[in-house]
């Protein structure tokens, strides 16, 4: 080959590759719609510019190929709208849109991604209606839970040609989304759904075409009926959650085929009947068990198979029978072990069974109200991971072993209303993490000096007939020594048997209206006349005035600050009263009800110091009084109104369900709804309180039950507790619901003109309004713009069926405070902080008989740990009885309106 001819050759191979190479694409270019939606989206949502291939640039985008195949843009702080731009992305399977702060709805193009597998748009408040779901054919998990969506699930959700893949469906956390969920009932392949706290009604869906069904979480709705057999049927479930269904009743279905069960919980609802032996014994994998707050009537005996047990809640049932044994591996299992045993509030006998004190990872231990008898084992000493200890209102009887004092992260125990006898065991003094030692209405006969004195610890001890402290001598000593100790003893018991029969001839002549020292709980702190004079500089600035007296403010000496409350000579409130708030407040913790400080019983002088509330009273805030200047007094926020009724509400709840027998308050209003610095709320003067049980006759019970005298506020006052005379926690109930009404219209119940109409009585003129859609007529003008219609209409509607007439037509306590939670929830302001543990907090709804000690709120008087000397606003009043109502008589008085 000539030197011309190989260079030919090598050109046209040069040009043949050229041409070849440039066909080769250099890259994975985006088709050009979806590059220019991408900046679009970009300049839309303010995220950052890329530089290059936007495949390859930034962590938020994946390709395959040359288009979009997942957006993932959550936790990014996003406002605005969902840009319809995103509809240029045809063949993405992931979108990512959770965790920001997106709203305006949910737009229905979104549904129209027909290559689309998982889409997330939680935790946004979109709000609006679910809109259809016609072209997303493909999805297998959505997730939509907290985006504030309304109305009902659309039936496009029902159609097998449209979610026939769906496997995850989340729609949690949306309180107005409501309706029935049959679609459910659809031949899915769903595997986990999530509708817990919505407003779902109707029966619960049967899930009978889902074969692999894992997870169920329907809590906190408004289902009824029965639980579907079909249901238990699914051998794959693992989750179950029902709880909070006050509506769901009926018997437990067989739970045979439930054997891979872990959590189940279906607290809170109306189920009743038996639960044989059987009902736990094909789940071996069973974890939480939560059935509290039902009407069962047994509780199987042996629960020794269910070796991964980690929680068993059974309170506030009907259960009769011994307490179950618990699985020999309870302290042995890889994930954890036994950390929760609350059985309290049913009929359980017998002794604590020996396995009780082999489950070592125990924190919790609530038997409290029940027919339980013996003593505590020695073996308890083992349970070194124990937290709280209630074994109160049963038999239990015996010495204390002194293996409590090795119980070292102890932080409450309570064993009020027992036959326990002896000296309490030195040891529990020097448990390091103790809070609160409740040891009211037992036998013991010492207490150590050393415990007393820890002011770190809220300690009672009332009603123990032969309670004294010991001092033990030294050991040897002469002879002399001896007997003049002996002589001197003598003595002094002369001088005490001399004293005690002084005293007892002094008591007999006492007047019904005069209480000594001896009267008082002694786990109380008692004050001088001139400890609270120098504390209160003289009685220098008042801030409160009332039926009971005078209110001034006044700083101990580590600075934390109180209220002195100073009864006057001929105040309408008496001893009876004084000593009833004393005793009850000296036993009642709660984060929610306002604290006792201390009391001052001197020359019949009576006064009681109260933790200082610097932000006065709800009535001071509504009604712009108390301030030097009022008009610059700001309004309280809708939300703020709200979360002060859910708090005041837990309080009263308090009152009602966890204390036993019910303590009933007799006086609610906005002026004993007292408020923090921080306006957290706190039900305040409980001197007319009643203990549901009570028949004494100077509180004016008579044996039936029926109240004598009447006590209680116009136009907070329960018309069948005034006119039947017959006191019941529902009393409570009606006058809470005219204080919702306060908070709603800022408008005094009995005092005020209501424009526009001819209602008598601030229930009348809102239920006019309510019964004629006009609910915005009656709201407080100032919150105008601040609070959602559905929201207004469903607290107003809440409030008036507080006040029904008939008090059985009245919701509980209990079902009040769930009700505004969920309107909080609502307005988008509500975190829920409550529970010992968080499988717990999410499936039971409380736990009533841990009440911990709050160092804020609740340690005793001398601890020095809060002072809120920071806000100086002391023109606020304090709660009173002023308009109190005493009427021996039914013939001599008119009763409030009762127009309903």
């Amino acid at each position: 080959m000539s030197c011309r001819e190989g260079a030919f050759l090598l050109l046209s191979l040069t040009l043949f590759w050229s041409v070849e190479f440039m066909q080769i694409p250099l890259g994975n270019a985006l088709i050009p719609e979806q590059e220019s939606a991408l900046e679009t989206l970009r300049e839309r949502l303010n995220l950052s510019r890329w530089t290059g291939d936007p495949c390859s640039s930034v962590n938020w985008i994946r390709c395959a190929g040359n288009v979009v195949s997942e957006l993932n843009l959550q936790q990014r702080s996003l406002l605005g709208t969902i840009p319809a731009e995103l509809e240029a992305f045809r063949n993405i399977t992931s979108l990512r849109l959770d965790q920001n702060n997106l709203t305006g709805g949910i737009p229905s193009s979104i549904f129209n991604l027909s290559s689309l597998l998982y889409l997330n748009l939680s935790y946004n408040p979109l709000g609006g209606p679910l809109p259809d779901i016609t072209g997303s054919k493909s999805l297998n998990k959505i997730d939509l839970t907290q985006t504030q969506v309304t109305g009902n699930i659309p039936a496009s959700f029902g159609s097998l040609d449209n979610l026939g893949n769906l496997v995850t469906l989340n729609v949690g956390n949306n309180p107005q989304l409501n309706g029935s969920v049959s679609f459910l009932d659809q031949p899915y392949n769903l595997k986990s759904f999530n509708g817990s706290g919505c407003g779902f009604s109707g029966n619960l869906p049967y899930f009978e075409n889902s074969a692999g069904l894992e997870l169920v979480d329907l809590q906190m709705n408004d289902f009824s009926g029965t639980i579907p057999n079909a249901l238990f049927q699914k051998q794959s479930l693992g989750t179950l959650y029902l709880n909070n269904n006050p509506k769901l009743s009926g018997n437990l279905p067989d739970t045979s085929s439930l054997q891979n069960l872990a959590e189940f919980v279906i607290s809170d609802c109306a189920l009743s009947g038996p639960l044989e032996d059987r009902v736990f014994a094909d789940s071996p994998l069973l974890e939480v068990i939560g059935f509290g707050n039902n009407r069962f009537t047994s509780f199987p005996s042996d629960l020794q198979a269910l070796s991964n047990l980690r929680e068993l809640d059974v309170h506030s049932n009907n259960i009769t029978g011994p307490l179950p044994k618990l699985p020999a591996a309870a302290n042995q299992t890889a994930n954890g072990g036994l950390t929760l045993l609350t059985f309290s509030n049913n009929h359980f006998n017998g002794e604590i069974p020996s396995s009780w004190y082999e489950a070592t990872n125990l924190q919790g231990m609530f038997l409290a109200q029940n027919n339980l008898t013996g003593g505590i084992h020695d073996k308890i000493g083992a349970l070194t991971q124990l937290r709280h200890l209630n074994l109160s209102g049963n038999g239990f009887s015996g010495q204390l072993p002194e293996q409590l004092g090795a119980l070292i992260n102890l932080e409450t125990i309570d064993l009020r209303s027992n036959r326990f006898s002896g000296n309490v065991p030195g040891g529990i003094a020097t448990l390091p993490k103790l809070k609160q030692v409740v040891l009211d209405d037992n036998n013991f006969t010492g207490i150590p000096q050393s415990l007393v004195e820890r002011k770190d610890i809220a300690l009672s001890y009332s009603n123990n007939p032969g309670l004294r402290t010991f001092t033990t001598p030294k050991n040897g000593g002469s002879t002399g020594a001896i007997v003049g100790a002996i002589i001197g003893a003598c003595a002094i018991v002369g001088v005490v048997a001399a004293v005690i029969a002084l005293y007892i001839k002094k008591r007999r002549k006492k007047g019904p209206d005069e209480i000594s020292l001896a009267d008082m709980p002694q786990s109380v702190h008692g004050f001088t006349r001139k400890q609270l004079k120098a504390l209160t500089e003289n009685y220098k600035t008042r801030i409160g005035k009332g039926g009971f007296g005078s209110v001034y403010y006044g700083k101990l000496a580590d600075g934390k600050e109180v209220a002195v409350k100073v009864r006057k000579s001929d105040s309408k409130q008496g001893s009876d009263e004084f000593l009833n708030e004393v005793r009850l407040l000296s036993r009642l913790h709660h984060r929610n009800l306002v604290s006792l400080v201390g009391y001052c019983l001197e020359a019949n002088q009576q006064m009681l110091v109260y933790d200082y509330m610097s932000q006065g009273t709800l009535h001071d805030h509504l009604y712009h009084k108390g301030s030097a200047d009022s008009s610059s007094q700001k309004t309280l926020p809708w939300k703020t109104r709200l979360n002060i009724a859910v708090q005041a509400a837990k309080g009263l709840e308090y009152l009602h369900r966890d204390c036993n027998p019910p303590i009933i308050h007799r006086d609610v209003k906005s002026s004993n709804i007292l408020l923090t610095s921080r306006l957290q709320a706190k039900v305040g003067d409980l001197g007319i309180s009643k203990q549901a049980s009570e028949k004494d006759s100077d509180q004016g019970f008579s044996k039936s039950g029926v109240s004598t005298v009447i006590k209680g506020t116009f136009g907070y006052l329960d018309p069948e507790y005034f006119i039947r005379r017959r006191l019941t926690t529902k009393s409570d109930v009606y006058s809470f619901g005219v204080v919702l009404l306060e908070i709603i219209t800022a408008k005094r119940p009995q005092t005020e003109t209501f424009p526009d109409s001819t209602a008598g009585n601030l229930i009348e003129w809102v239920r006019i309004a309510e019964n004629s859609n006009q609910i915005e007529r009656v709201v407080d003008p100032e919150l105008q713009g601040e609070y959602e219609q559905e929201v207004m209409l469903k607290v107003a509607r809440l409030a008036l069926s507080c006040t029904r007439f008939s008090g059985p037509e009245r919701p509980e306590m209990g079902e009040v405070v769930r009700s505004l939670t969920q309107a909080l929830c609502m307005e988008g302001d509500y975190v829920d902080s409550s529970g010992i543990s968080s499988a717990l907090s999410s499936g039971i709804s409380s736990i009533p008989e841990i009440v911990p000690l709050t160092r804020e709120e609740e340690l005793p008087f001398g601890s020095g740990v809060f002072s809120s000397s920071s806000f100086s606003s002391k023109g606020f009043s304090y709660p009173s009885t002023e308009t109190t109502v005493t009427t021996p008589s039914l013939t001599t008085v008119t009763p409030p309106s009762l127009t309903q």
